[in-house]
């Protein structure tokens, strides 16, 4: 038995008054953590090594509308958390600029703060937030999955137009009973997971259908004139529509790996899959120039649309749920090398195709005769590989 951490999202409706209070918390909380990365911009590991961050004292000492803020203090004290976090982050792996932290926008998609103050159920399934932000009221099928006492912290979203309260719970998970399967499994693009069963799992036409209404609102974004006055009203309009429809496209493919993860979960005890470097398989195509230096074709456009193909099956997400799942629950969860041959080998006999290509679905070993689909055959050689890591015979 272990101590897990389990979020539930649950979606409620303020009133407007409430919404009100609601964006004021959000820019608080903005302002806090902006407070911190502007003093951080100051630094210089010569001449300002250790920067004077403002406490959330200071900061109210400072600035007398944020003690009217409905915004909990605790809230304040969050945000600084968060940017100490994104600074460690970013002191841990700094390269050329990037993961530095920046300044939050009320233009962002998504709009919080986090407060670890305990929080109780009221009658008519109302939630009390704090004095000066009154409660809400949640959907009876919408009710915490756990008790409030295991309850570690809460979280305000708002994503477009839609407020959720985001649950942490301090849950004790019990183990699955064991059960006999085993199961490799190969990535793709053209079939999200091929197993080793011969099973191949794609995503439903819901995704494709989900795509083109995030091109059709990108489309429209495309022609409206960003700027100020009424016609960039327009545009941030739009905006905010093609966040709804990104949010909506992760929502439903997040619930789908979930379904999928969950039933590789509950069938089988070992579970082999193999590791893909997404950040080397979707870099741009290299420049290429002739004698001249003039430049010539270089496959931009098919390694443009493979990119975009291997972005929309979002590997790493389900194997992060797989990993995470097969952890709470006893389960064996093993990734093999990314430079282990599978395609390659025949999982027969051994023997090693070196000529086989991408355009290679089906081959033929000249050693044993066994003919191949070469993401079957891939998948059973993963769950061969990964119990062969494990020391199983």
């Amino acid at each position: 038995m272990t101590k897990r951490k389990i979020a539930q999202r649950i979606p409620f409706t303020p009133s407007k008054t409430q919404a009100v209070l609601l964006e004021q918390c959000f820019g608080a909380r903005r302002f806090a953590y902006n407070q911190q990365v502007e003093v951080f911009n100051t630094y210089d590991k010569d001449t300002n090594p250790r920067p004077a961050y403002p406490n959330v004292t200071v900061m109210k000492n400072t600035h007398a509308w944020l003690k009217d803020s409905p915004v909990p203090s605790n809230a304040l004290s969050n945000a600084i958390m968060d940017f100490r976090k994104s600074v460690t982050a970013y002191f841990r792996k700094a390269q050329y600029g990037k993961n530095r932290p920046r300044f939050a926008s009320r233009h962002d998609a998504v709009q919080s703060f986090r407060n670890t103050m305990p929080i109780r159920r009221m009658d008519g399934n109302r939630y009390p937030l704090s004095k000066k932000l009154g409660s809400i009221r949640i959907g009876k099928r919408h009710k915490p999955r756990f008790p409030l006492d295991q309850l570690s912290s809460w979280t305000v979203k708002r994503e477009g137009d839609k407020y959720h309260i985001v649950f942490l719970f301090d849950v004790d998970v019990q183990p699955k009973p064991a059960v006999p399967g085993r199961v490799g499994i190969d990535l793709g693009v053209k079939d999200f997971l091929v197993l080793s069963t011969g099973e191949k799992i794609n995503y439903p036409q819901r995704l494709h259908q989900l795509e083109q209404t995030i091109i059709r609102e990108q489309r429209r974004l495309s022609r409206k004139r960003k700027g100020t006055g009424a016609q960039s009203n327009n545009y941030y309009k739009q905006k905010t529509r093609l966040r709804k429809a990104y949010r909506k496209l992760h929502d439903w493919r997040d619930d789908y790996q979930h379904q999928v993860s969950h039933r590789l979960i509950e069938e089988n005890q070992f579970i082999g899959m193999e590791t893909l470097m997404v950040a080397n398989m979707s870099r741009k195509a290299k420049k290429r120039v002739d004698e001249t230096g003039r430049p010539v074709r270089n496959g931009q456009a098919r390694k443009r649309t493979m990119n975009r193909n291997i972005r929309r099956v979002a590997w790493s997400g389900f194997a992060d749920k797989l990993a995470y799942k097969a952890q709470w629950y006893g389960r064996t969860f093993q990734q093999v090398d990314r430079f282990y041959p599978s395609s390659r080998l025949c999982h027969e006999c051994g023997w090693k195709n070196t000529g086989l290509t991408l355009r290679d679905r089906q081959w033929d070993c000249p050693a044993c005769g066994a003919r191949h689909d070469r993401d079957v055959n891939a998948a059973r050689n993963i769950l061969g590989e990964a119990l062969r890591l494990n020391g199983y015979n």
